[in-house]
């Protein structure tokens, strides 16, 4: 499903920032990722990818597919899809395991997807408080972020910028430096299962639908 892992963002200009604020920190032919400062200290990540044959809705199959998520979802150990408001909307539960002395996180996430135009999605991503399974571990609070999908005959482009403030006592640098290898691992590993014959031929499990209310939460 969606994780979140990603993942999140509801304001349609949450990250509209210049080119030059943002430090590229990884570069292949079809995956950049890059930082910017927030002032948190917690970086936003921006990741542009391309993956040959994929379509938007390989995509979504493989985030629609929680038992999958560890697969791809670096440091995630379960991903549980708690409600679906609407065919565009689910709220997740994500739960991440750290090596110790590091303490688990989890996240809860509610997205929805809208269609841009023919061929162009948006899903955005923002951290809520609602009713969760019972954890002892630190709520990664604020998330915020947002996917745009772009199909091609030639494949899918993806554009994906994320805020996840893990909270806790561990120091900035070393949040940003796992942060930027999780998310790395993670497009890398998504290469492999989005060209997976099941995710490429099945009816996504999302319809893009209208998110102008959703746009409109605060975040939490």
């Amino acid at each position: 499903m969606l994780k979140l892992i990603v993942i999140a963002t509801i304001a349609m200009s949450t990250f509209s920032c210049s080119a030059a604020q943002w430090r590229n920190w990884y570069k292949s032919d079809d995956l950049q990722i890059a930082y910017m400062r927030h002032e948190s200290g917690i970086n936003y990540v921006k990741v542009n990818a391309f993956y040959t044959g994929a379509s938007v809705d390989s995509l979504l199959n493989v985030m629609n597919d929680t038992k999958a998520a560890p697969q791809w979802l670096s440091s995630v150990s379960s991903v549980t899809v708690l409600s679906r408001p609407n065919l565009a909307q689910a709220i997740v539960y994500t739960y991440f395991d750290s090596p110790w002395p590091v303490s688990n996180r989890d996240m809860v996430t509610h997205s929805c997807l809208s269609q841009i135009n023919e061929r162009d999605y948006r899903m955005d991503i923002v951290s809520v408080q609602v009713d969760a399974p019972k954890s002892n571990a630190i709520r990664v609070e604020p998330v915020r972020g947002y996917w745009l999908l772009k199909e091609t005959e030639q494949g899918l482009n993806i554009e994906h910028q994320i805020y996840a403030d893990p909270n806790g006592t561990l120091p900035d640098w070393l949040v940003n430096k796992t942060a930027l290898k999780n998310i790395r691992n993670s497009f890398i590993a998504l290469n492999g299962l989005i060209s997976d014959e099941k995710y490429q031929f099945s009816p996504s499990a999302f319809v893009a639908g209208n998110c102008e209310t959703f746009n409109r939460q605060e975040v939490k």
